[in-house]
Parts: structure tokens; C-alpha cells; sequence
């Protein structure tokens, strides 16, 4: 893989806050323009402004959109192509979870969020990976997926996010292999407990306390990710004590993880 990698038009999912923004002020202090995706216009909107007036060689595009919808991968390569917006750099940041017992939970809430976390997901690197390969030669082209630490074991009350995320690390390592032959760098962020509203929106607030030991901020985050992006390292586990513990999944009995895993969310 070339060491001279560059990032010239990126596009990142779930740009409104926590990683997404993080990443977005990253690749825009890298000199990248960007297509800002997410539901909320607003945030987008002031988070392109204050991109620009930081960084005023780069441009920076909003499209609010919602990703749970089955047509929203199709509606933003149309978007991409009506714009002249060449994407050498795909970002599917775009997630969340819902917390509670499967049986328990609403199937179309836990569909929804499997429609975003994998299937628009899978839909968006179906349809860019020719615009990628394209713009390989002409300064690199690359492909972040964001993952999750639960993605190396199973989550009691939690089983649709960690499912949805074991299956991204495993596609986005797939995918590290095969395009590299064509000078396309693939790479997972994994991060843990991050700055961000996931607890909120999941319904974790009572986890709050516990998590607060181990949170990283988002900026951290992203410069782990954008890093292993630029080094087209496979997995890019955010902080030591991520990556210790996924280590540990390699060796330790799922039992014992998936009981450990089950006391932290417990009310």
C-alpha cells in the first residue's frame, strides 16, 4: 500500500456528532473535502460552516438523510454523481443500538437498526467500491467501516447491536483482502465507550456511571481511526485498554464473557 495516501473527497455517515464529527474535523484538517451525511440538516449544516471557517481550502456538503430507509444508499450515490462528488474515501460511521430483551423490544425498532448498522452499510461499500477503484490511482482511495468493541462477543440485552457489529469487523477484514490488489485501503475502527450521545439514544443512561472510567472522547477516537486508515491497518482498536480486553476475547470461554458482558448492562 502506498505511504502517500490522500484524502481529497470524503464522505462520512453519522457526521452529526460524537465519532462522526470527530472524523469529519479530522479528514477536514487533512485538507479533504466532504459530504457530511446524517437525519439531522441542522447540525450538519452548522458543523460544514464551522469546517470551512476553520480549514477555508476544503468544501464541506450536507445531505440530511435517513439511513434506515431501503432506498438510502441508491438516493446517496445519485446524490454523489449529480453533484460531481468523486468519493476516494468511503466512511460508514452510521449506528446505534437498543437496549433492552430481544423478545422484549420492538422487531421493527430492531430491524431498523439492522437495516442501518449492516445493510445500508453493506449497500453504501457496494455502490462506491467501483468510484473507489477508480480513484485509486490518482492518489489512493479508502474504505473505513466503524465497528465496536461488543463486535468479539455476544451481548445479552444488547444482541442486535453486537450481532450487527461482529458481522461489520468481519466484512470490513474480508474487504481489507480483497482490494488491496487494487490500492484501496480498508480498515475497522473499534472503538469502546466513546463522547457521544449512543447511550442516550440506546436507552443506556443507567450504565452512564460505569462507563465513565473507560470513555475516551471522540477526537481520540478518530485519530486512531484516521491513522489506521493511512497505515491500512485491519483493525484499529481505540486506546489500551480496548485492546486489551479484545485480546482476551481470543482466549477467555464465551461463557464467561457473555455473563461479564450481561452484568455491565443489567439494571
Amino acid at each position: 500500500m502506498s505511504k502517500t495516501l490522500k484524502f481529497r473527497n470524503v464522505l462520512i455517515t453519522g457526521a452529526s456528532g460524537g465519532i462522526g464529527k470527530a472524523l469529519a474535523e479530522g479528514f477536514a484538517a487533512k485538507g479533504a473535502n466532504l459530504l457530511l451525511v446524517a437525519r439531522n440538516e441542522s447540525a450538519l449544516k452548522t458543523l460544514a460552516a464551522a469546517l470551512e471557517k476553520k480549514n477555508p481550502k476544503i468544501k464541506a456538503h450536507v445531505l440530511a438523510l435517513d439511513l434506515s430507509k431501503s432506498d438510502a444508499a441508491s438516493k446517496l450515490k445519485h446524490h454523489c454523481l449529480e453533484q460531481n462528488f468523486s468519493v476516494d474515501t468511503l466512511v460508514n460511521n452510521a449506528g446505534y443500538g437498543v437496549w433492552g430483551q430481544f423478545a422484549e423490544l420492538s422487531l421493527q425498532e430492531q430491524l431498523d437498526c439492522m437495516q442501518v448498522n449492516v445493510t445500508t452499510l453493506v449497500q453504501l461499500t457496494h455502490e462506491f467500491i467501483p468510484m473507489l477503484k477508480e480513484n485509486a490511482s490518482k492518489g489512493g482511495a479508502s474504505l473505513m467501516n466503524v465497528a465496536s468493541t461488543v463486535a468479539y462477543q455476544a451481548m445479552p440485552t444488547f444482541a442486535i447491536y453486537a450481532a450487527s457489529k461482529s458481522f461489520v469487523l468481519s466484512f470490513t477484514r474480508a474487504l481489507h483482502h480483497e482490494l488491496k490488489p487494487f490500492g484501496i485501503a480498508v480498515s475497522t475502527l473499534v472503538p469502546g465507550a466513546t463522547e457521544s450521545n449512543f447511550i442516550e439514544r440506546a436507552g443506556l443512561q443507567h450504565t452512564a456511571e460505569k462507563a465513565k472510567k473507560v470513555t475516551m472522547t471522540a477526537e481520540s477516537v478518530a485519530q486512531i481511526g484516521i491513522r489506521g486508515l493511512e497505515k491500512n491497518q485491519i483493525e484499529a482498536i481505540a486506546g489500551g485498554l480496548n485492546r486489551m480486553m479484545a485480546g482476551a476475547t481470543r482466549f477467555l470461554p464465551k461463557s464467561v464473557l457473555e455473563h461479564a458482558a450481561e452484568s455491565i448492562y443489567r439494571k
